[in-house]
């Protein structure tokens, strides 16, 4: 199976991935000025902010009743804008979002109506009952604890009651606690046998047969659900999976043959049947379907592209090619769909290297395509080459071309959204996508842009939402499920990301990056047998890497289980026994470093030099231990020959001048790097290390220069943004410099890493924020506690606080500090001032 580049897959079938009124004319007439005075006073007195959102919601729902959802969708926004607590648009709000399959856009109405209405019962009990169905415990059990509280003595509900069981259940869970979640399943068998419309309930039942492995009470429970709510999707999806462990093959295929059926809308079902024949080795079946579903009487080229795009990735460009020109031959000159298919055999042209000649191509076809959705179409995919080629200019006017025709075009909205995101405008950002959101709600790739542009705001629940949003769109899609889990482990929210991670390899059994991504889960978890399972998942799949994977999970589960001595010998035989047993090397030598044996680590790595001495990871290897070991001239000169011999690898540069900063001696570093910066101009560490140097010797705007550099190349890496904004924060007074610094920084809101918790702190003190900014600069400096600056902008906080004493000996403490280095902080003098002067106002304040 060939793999495909994702240029031409955006190319041919965006989003797809087998493998893996009349217009009124106003009369202008003159009135006396008087009267035009009374007109817009009488106007202003009735029409108050009330009435007009009044207005928009009746013209919401009257929208929403005939089928309008999108228009009704904007009515309500502009009401919320009017009226933040309606209670009507909410509801509204969440029942079209919950239609639409946006769990955590409907929770958000929700929750929002129970601020405004704290004592709103169904409010409450809603909220909980949407929290649950997202996996969001956390909220649901406050929605549920305000719902109980609500409710009579004497009074039961079985949705809240459900919601207590669910929270229950997943805190055994979590707590590995098999019996007490037994007896909660009991509970909750019993409240769904006497209530079997609420699905909480069965979700839980189901969740627990799978958990407990019985397929056949959880093919059961699906069914019983199924028939309660037959359009829920994610039943449908949980029981092909049942099937499959069953092994009812053709029952999975007539499944996916009805649901593609049910729900015509969803394209991502097409495309999960497809790649189940795949993933069956039935090939010919995947495409027999496709070509199935291409109808000659139809002038849309849509299904022919998609076959192109199916054949592409399954047997590579040139079967691809052979096929757009049998279409090309077929299709009549006059036909306006050849300028597609010219445009698809273009993009396998610029995939398989040919990158000029195939933008050529795709010139020429705009130059002479008239105006309509497939040139712009045309002109999107020519922008998307552009960029991958080093034009974004051209890009950005082809992409401006397109929306000046059609403001609604998805594509150009998205490619316009994600450069505003990279140029830090996340709020305009958000505006172009909600507009591409109306035209296309369940668009994946336009979901989770908003999520980035909401990152870029500091927005993180809203990101969630949308990434959780993201994932249900693509019907699980690979990308958009690691990527959601890997921010709900961020969170520490584990046995969601644990679902989210399961529902995507229900489609994909055997895909490596998300079975790695469960077992990293599972070890976090400390649910060493389910990581077993994983480790035996991959076990089953024959693919060299699969083995490493295994090897690595199998020594994280020995590693933390503190197994040294059976860790040690695991690594040991897989140095041994493997190709490319460098790690396995590495992690046995950082055990043995970890036991506080450095002389056996250093035997052992000699053992493996003896038998491979030319091997350049084992001889960097060799360099750490040297230096480890006092050894400084053996460590000095093995990596002077490493760098010799591989000059443009940039790891090794840096090493050797890390290795002169650790011995000292700051001249032959700062000449290290100049000669590989000389060598490599562009090497992101190099500039890093460079930035460094020029910040440490006080050249700021050096330094800043640098990070600006690396902030243009990659806006979204979050420690370039910390230090670049830091910098500016730090360094740079003007009103100016402190809005681009908060810029930048902002997306840092709710972070615990105590270095971006200074920054975003820092920031929000000099913007007047202080209490906030003492939220992020108290625990920054706790942690970071022999950093001058960040002691110094704690201390500020505290002064513009009014809390004289704190700020006093918080500047002390800088005081100390700056006495230990001779590193030119810009606020030395201060300092000395400040206490001098807090030092005179303490006793005031005291008295």
């Amino acid at each position: 199976m060939v793999a495909r580049p994702r240029a031409l897959y955006e190319i041919i079938t965006p989003g797809r991935n087998w493998v893996d009124n009349d217009i009124g004319w106003i009369m202008f007439r003159r009135f006396p000025l008087w009267t035009a005075l009374a007109a817009v006073v009488f106007v202003a007195a009735c029409d108050t902010a009330e009435e007009r959102a009044e207005g928009h919601f009746e013209s919401g729902q009257a929208l929403y009743d005939a089928g309008d959802v999108t228009r009704a969708i904007i009515e309500l926004r502009n009401v919320f804008k009017l009226d933040s607590g309606h209670r009507d648009a909410r509801l509204l709000m969440a029942k079209i979002e919950e239609e639409r399959g946006n769990l955590p856009g409907a929770y958000a109405h929700m929750s929002a109506l129970t601020e405004n209405e704290p004592e709103n019962f169904d409010a409450h009990r809603a909220a909980g009952r949407i929290a649950a169905d997202i996996a969001d415990w956390k909220s649901a059990e406050r929605h549920a604890e305000a719902a109980r509280a609500l409710l009579a003595d004497d009074q039961d509900d079985a949705i809240v009651s459900a919601i207590e069981l669910g929270i229950a259940y997943q805190e055994a869970r979590l707590s590995q606690d098999p019996e007490t979640a037994q007896q909660l399943a009991d509970q909750t068998a019993l409240l769904l046998a006497a209530n079997p419309d609420v699905q909480i309930a069965r979700r839980v039942m189901i969740e627990h047969y799978l958990f407990r492995q019985d397929w056949e009470a959880a093919l059961s429970a699906l069914d019983a659900g199924l028939a309660q709510a037959p359009d829920e999707r994610i039943l449908y999806r949980l029981r092909l999976a049942v099937l499959e462990q069953l092994g009812r093959l053709d029952e999975i295929e007539k499944q996916l043959r009805d649901m593609v059926a049910r729900f015509a809308d969803d394209e991502s079902l097409r495309e999960l049947l497809v790649r189940w024949y795949i993933n069956q080795n039935r090939i010919a079946d995947a495409e027999q379907y496709l070509r199935a579903q291409i109808d000659p009487s139809e002038s849309d080229p849509e299904a022919q592209m998609i076959l192109v795009g199916f054949i592409s990735q399954v047997r590579g460009n040139a079967s691809a090619l052979e096929e757009i020109e049998a279409i090309l031959a077929e299709t009549p000159q006059e036909s306006a769909a050849r300028d597609l298919y010219r445009a698809a055999r273009a993009g396998l042209i610029f995939d398989g290297g040919e990158r000029d000649a195939a933008i050529a191509e795709m010139q020429d076809i705009v130059a002479t395509a008239t105006a309509s959705d497939q040139t712009r179409r045309i002109k999107i995919i020519l922008a998307r080459m552009l960029v991958e080629t080093g034009n974004p200019v051209g890009a950005r006017a082809l992409v401006e071309e397109v929306l000046v025709e059609d403001e609604t075009n998805v594509d150009g909205l998205k490619l316009r959204a994600g450069w505003l995101i990279e140029d830090d405008q996340p709020d305009e950002a958000l505006i172009e996508l909600r507009r591409a959101l109306d035209q296309a709600p369940r668009d994946a790739d336009v979901l989770t842009l908003m999520a980035q542009a909401q990152e870029r705001s500091g927005s993180r629940e809203l990101m969630g939402e949308m990434l959780a949003l993201a994932v249900e769109s693509s019907g699980q899609g690979k990308a958009e499920s690691l990527r959601y889990a890997a921010f709900l482990s961020q969170d520490d929210r584990l046995l969601p990301a644990e679902r989210v991670l399961v529902d995507a390899l229900r489609a994909r059994p055997n895909d490596l990056d998300l079975l790695r991504a469960l077992g990293s889960v599972y070890i976090a978890l400390e649910d060493f047998s389910r990581a077993q399972g994983v480790v035996d998942a991959f076990g089953r799949i024959d693919d060299p890497q699969a083995l490493a994977l295994s090897d690595a999970l199998t020594a994280q589960i020995l590693s933390a289980q503190d197994r040294n001595v059976e860790l040690q010998s695991f690594l040991e035989r897989m140095a041994v026994s493997q190709e490319g047993s460098d790690q396995a090397i590495a992690a046995a030598i950082r055990l043995r470093l970890a036991q506080g044996d450095s002389e056996g680590a250093l035997e052992y790595l000699e053992e493996r030099l003896a038998e491979n001495p030319d091997n350049p990871n084992l001889r960097l290897l060799s360099v750490g231990l040297f230096s480890r070991e006092g050894r400084q001239e053996e460590a000095l000169t093995t990596l002077e020959a490493l760098v010799e011999e591989f000059p443009q690898n940039e790891q090794l540069r840096v090493a050797l001048y890390n290795l002169h900063r650790r011995n000292g001696d700051s001249e032959a570093a700062r000449a290290v790097l100049a000669t590989a910066l000389g060598a490599m101009p562009d090497a992101s560490n190099l500039l890093w290390a460079q930035a460094t140097e020029l910040e440490q010797s006080g050249d700021i705007d050096g330094a800043i220069a640098v990070y600006e550099r690396l902030y243009a190349e990659n806006s979204s890496a979050p420690i370039v943004a910390n230090n670049l904004a830091s910098l500016i924060a730090t360094y740079r007074e003007d009103d100016e410099s402190l809005q681009r610094a908060f810029t930048i920084a902002r997306r840092l809101r709710g972070t615990d890493v105590p270095q971006f918790q200074d920054t975003y702190g820092w920031i929000a003190a000099r913007l007047g924020n202080v209490e906030e900014a003492l939220i992020y600069l108290e625990p920054a400096a706790a942690a970071l506690d022999t950093d001058p600056a960040v002691q110094f902008h704690l201390a500020r906080a505290y002064d513009m606080a009014g809390r004289t004493a704190d700020a006093l000996a918080a500047f002390q403490t800088v005081q100390a500090l700056l006495q230990d280095t001779t590193r030119p902080y810009p606020f030395r003098d201060r300092v000395t001032a400040e206490i001098a002067r807090l030092e005179a106002a303490v006793p005031a304040a005291e008295n």
